[in-house]
């Protein structure tokens, strides 16, 4: 009954994770689906260790005939929860279905011999038993199993570790400990019979996952990693009513002669090239800054700030930073950038009229612009 409890409860922060997600929006990106896979078999793996608990000892033909298959499907799902971990990984870390396709059934594999030895299981009692008075016992193959599982699971912290450098430091540690909470659970589990800690482990570790990536994902711009336009309104909602004698002040940027870029060079050029504005407005800002793509190649960038003299010296900083990427030549052409911008005040009706007021800021600084190049 303690192990089914604590089954309750794992399943109910499922639920809770699972209703989350359900109710925002950019559901159907392929890490996501990927994320509510794991979820959901998870889930149902609780559901048969519960099952598997309760069974267990009990008299009657009806457990007799479905202990054994409860068991089974329990076995079968061990290894590919591993492998849809290790699927969540490669897509989270490429952002590429086609490379994911190509490790598909090779990461599969491994997970298919198990089901051949369940099916084995049947005849030949290699895996599990269940006796004559239902009580279940582990099978000579048990650790293959096991051992499957295990695999799976270190080869998703090694690959991490090898694409460290793509990630960064708070989804580096998710990504890590990930795997490394259910192999301890495995390892006690396995030491001490008659234990249930991994499933336990595995849910802790969805739910880290989706407190440090899924669910800042939701708010996140899936492109250039910075905030996305619903996280901004939220934002400015929430900052416009709590300056304390601080200024908000914001600038709207846009990315000149965007649409050359993607007719001469390609739309991979035309991604790369926001990308790489992205990070100049993480070099130029503060931490404390808040950075948002809002809308196809504008960006917005809102601060608190003491002194109107600070919005004047970023601006200046970050044309100063524009200059510093040109001169590398990374790409073949250059990025331009047009900016308005202005410090809120009770001048303006909300903060929707404030984005708009440095919108035409930025609209009239961009024609200026473009006349410069024409001429």
């Amino acid at each position: 009954m303690v192990y089914t409890e604590l089954n309750v409860f794992c399943l109910a922060i499922l639920l809770l994770i699972s209703l989350n997600i359900y109710h925002r929006s950019s559901l159907y990106l392929p890490d996501q689906q990927l994320y509510l896979a794991l979820l959901l078999t998870d889930a149902v793996i609780l559901i048969l260790d519960s099952l598997m608990w309760m069974s267990d000892g009990q008299t009657g033909s009806t457990v007799s005939l479905t202990y054994p298959i409860v068991s089974g499907c329990y076995y079968i799902l061990n290894p590919l929860i591993c492998v849809l971990w290790n699927y969540y990984v490669d897509y989270y870390i490429h952002k590429s279905q086609s490379h994911l396709r190509k490790i598909a059934i090779p990461l599969m594999l491994p997970a298919l011999i198990n089901v051949v030895l369940v099916i084995m299981n049947t005849s030949a009692n290699i895996l599990f038993y269940i006796d004559e008075n239902n009580v279940y016992h582990r099978g000579p193959y048990f650790p293959v199993m096991v051992g499957i599982s295990f695999l799976l699971c270190a080869y998703s912290a090694v690959y991490v570790l090898i694409n460290r450098k793509r990630l960064p430091s708070k989804e580096f540690g998710t990504l890590l400990i990930f795997p490394l909470l259910p192999i301890l659970g495995a390892v006690i589990q396995s030491l001490h019979y008659g234990l249930s800690l991994i499933w336990a482990c595995v849910t802790f570790s969805l739910l880290l996952t989706f407190i440090n990536i899924q669910n800042v994902q939701l708010d996140t711009d899936y492109l250039t990693n910075l905030h996305n336009r619903r996280q901004l309104d939220n934002y400015l909602h929430i900052r416009s009513q709590r300056l304390r004698g601080k200024v908000m002040a914001g600038i709207m940027i846009d990315v000149d002669r965007f649409k050359s870029i993607n007719d001469t060079y390609g739309h991979d050029s035309g991604d790369r090239a926001l990308k790489y504005v992205a990070d100049i407005l993480r070099e130029t800002f503060r931490r404390s800054d808040f950075l948002a793509r809002y809308g196809g190649d504008e960006f917005v960038v809102v601060m608190t700030i003491r002194d109107p003299a600070e919005l004047e010296k970023a601006v200046r900083r970050l044309n100063e930073n524009v200059t510093l990427f040109n001169n590398k030549k990374l790409v073949p052409y250059e990025i331009r950038l047009s900016a308005g911008y202005e410090c809120y005040s009770s001048a303006y009706a909300n903060v929707s009229d404030f984005l708009k007021h440095i919108d035409d800021l930025m609209y009239t600084n961009k024609q200026k612009a473009k006349a410069v190049y024409l001429s």
